[in-house]
């Protein structure tokens, strides 16, 4: 069983392959869950103005997100363990 803490930032004009940053992103994610990999999104967005692309990023991958205001050692480790222990 694997696990990944990911925090990512998908923006720029050109993906990978020239395509859309989002989409790889989705790709990617979908290729994750997948595998099986359990998985944690740390969502480092602020401000008034919120894009929602680690929410996204979080549903692609059938992972739990966390805003950065929700971020404390012991309600972090906790979601980890109940991520690898659902996948």
């Amino acid at each position: 069983m694997r696990t990944a803490a990911d925090a990512t930032k998908a923006e720029g004009p050109t993906g990978a392959r020239g395509g859309s940053p989002l989409a790889d992103a989705h790709a990617a994610a979908a290729l994750v869950a997948a595998a099986g990999t359990a998985s944690v999104v740390v969502d480092c967005e602020s401000g008034p103005v919120r894009l929602g692309l680690a929410g996204a990023l979080g549903a692609h991958l059938g992972a739990t997100t966390l805003r950065m205001e929700e971020l404390a050692a012991d309600s972090l480790a906790a979601t980890v363990r109940t991520a690898r222990q659902a996948a």
